[in-house]
């Protein structure tokens, strides 16, 4: 399938939705969730966009357990609440596009769950390609191992309605995530 087909049945799913309708689009790092979020705001729109790095907590409380620890990225990134605070704020339909989306304490929040999936190696890739090679060892040392913590602790393509395989972003592959499958 191409990319545009992808993008389109995405689209069409989710403006089946009643409103209000919340669309969480999460994923590994580099996997291109905002693209995806771009891609849909484009052909929806009537929706909101929002970004959890837009709610990162300042480098002091992100850092506290470490500059590289993995579970200091996946526990101390984000302030959760003010997220849930601007995604329950949205009127209507708001995309929004970030990592540990379906995590407990956001979870709940979704309407309509995506997961883009990339393997770790390949975030490592294209995040390096991205940011540069001075990060190469972040990379490695704690953004891929926080995705791992999260992605064991969390499992989200069991929580998700539809997982869509960024490993080739022109021919992504759509599949029902574990939400879809015991509808």
């Amino acid at each position: 399938m191409s990319r545009l087909s992808v993008v389109d049945e995405l689209a069409a799913r989710i403006s089946a939705l009643p409103l209000p309708a919340r669309i969480g689009v999460d994923g590994v790092d580099a996997a291109g969730k905002t693209t995806l979020a771009d891609e849909l705001a484009g052909r929806l729109p009537e929706a909101a966009q929002l970004s959890a790095d837009d709610f990162l907590r300042p480098p002091v409380e992100r850092y506290r357990q470490g500059r590289e620890s993995p579970s200091g990225y996946y526990e101390d990134s984000f302030d959760h609440a003010a997220l849930r605070a601007a995604v329950l704020a949205a009127q209507g339909l708001v995309i929004v596009d970030g990592i540990f989306l379906f995590r407990p304490e956001l979870d709940d929040l979704w309407t309509f769950r995506i997961f883009v999936h990339i393997e770790l190696e390949e975030s490592i890739r294209r995040g390096v390609e991205r940011d540069g090679a001075a990060k190469e060892q972040l990379y490695r040392r704690r953004y891929a191992p926080g995705q791992r913590l999260y992605l064991h602790a969390v499992r989200p393509a069991e929580l998700v309605d539809v997982i869509l395989d960024n490993s080739d972003p022109d021919e992504p592959r759509l599949s029902p995530g574990g939400a879809d499958r015991r509808s």
